[in-house]
């Protein structure tokens, strides 16, 4: 089966740029409630996260939508909402500030809390997260965004960069894009985020039993079945996903592990086949 190609030559390259955060908590009150009622803590958005990386699962941590890596972000408002939207899974990322200085990353999801944030997900070796500050400037090679897939019209493509798609491999399969996914999920799982715009927006899956979240990773490619994000997101019986994992769960009601939206189209477009290394730890050789 051969590649599916993209339009690559018509793709613009750019500069975007975030600062690494520092996490925020309201002097109100510093409690959230999770799902049985409990009062937590919320740790885990924002700075920079030694603790957890891309691949680990994203179950289990004593956190709330831990973000992997360094979370960047543009202190300009409308700043951040074009290094939301530019930016795009698998674009490279070098530090151009800080003790850091030179050090190279790469793009592995976005994360939004609704009227609160939006960062930037990027990993970076051990050396250079340690040696990160919150302020320190990250430089974004932006490219991905209008994006189409050669021979499937339908098909609309959102934050995946060229590193990615090459990285992935997508082939042609009987007249569908034949691509690797982690597992593949139910319509019932989506939760907070529904409905949102979908070009650059964070949807959490829902975390119950019978949805199949169990031994989720960070990283991992997922497909979700009768589900349309080709501009906002929402149920549709005919449409598939495809969205990669970019933070830890969280505890609180409807929500769960972010998703970065990668592809959405007709189901009839896709041929789904799960691979249990359609993990971006794995895609791009992360570690």
């Amino acid at each position: 089966m051969a590649v599916h190609d993209i339009n690559r030559a018509e793709l613009l390259e750019t500069v975007v740029v975030g600062a690494v955060t520092s996490p925020e908590m309201s002097s109100m009150n510093p409690y959230d409630v999770t799902a049985d009622g409990a009062p937590f803590v919320p740790v885990g958005a924002g700075g920079v996260c030694y603790t957890v990386k891309v691949g680990m699962s994203a179950l289990d941590w004593a956190a709330d939508h831990v973000e992997p890596g360094a979370s960047i972000a543009n202190p300009s408002g409308p700043a951040n909402e074009a290094l939301s939207l530019y930016a795009c899974v698998g674009n490279r990322v070098v530090v151009r500030t800080g003790d850091a200085a030179g050090a190279e990353g790469v793009v592995t999801g976005k994360h939004e809390a609704f009227h609160a944030y939006k960062h930037v997900l990027v990993h970076l070796d051990d050396d250079a997260l340690d040696r990160l500050m919150p302020g320190d400037v990250l430089r974004v090679s932006a490219c991905g965004r209008g994006m189409t897939v050669a021979g499937q019209p339908g098909i609309a493509c959102h934050s995946i960069g060229p590193e990615l798609w090459d990285a992935w491999a997508p082939a042609g399969e009987a007249g569908r894009l034949a691509i690797r996914v982690a597992r593949i999920l139910p319509p019932e799982v989506v939760g907070m985020g529904s409905g949102r715009v979908s070009a650059a927006t964070s949807v959490a899956l829902q975390r119950e039993p019978a949805y199949g979240l169990t031994g989720l990773r960070i990283g991992d490619v997922v497909a979700i079945r009768e589900w349309d994000a080709s501009y906002y997101t929402g149920y549709h019986e005919d449409r598939v996903t495809i969205a990669v994992v970019a933070t830890g769960d969280s505890p609180v009601l409807g929500d769960g592990p972010a998703t970065t939206i990668l592809l959405s189209g007709p189901a009839d477009a896709f041929s789904l086949a799960v691979d249990e290394d359609a993990n971006l730890a794995n895609l791009l050789g992360l570690s």
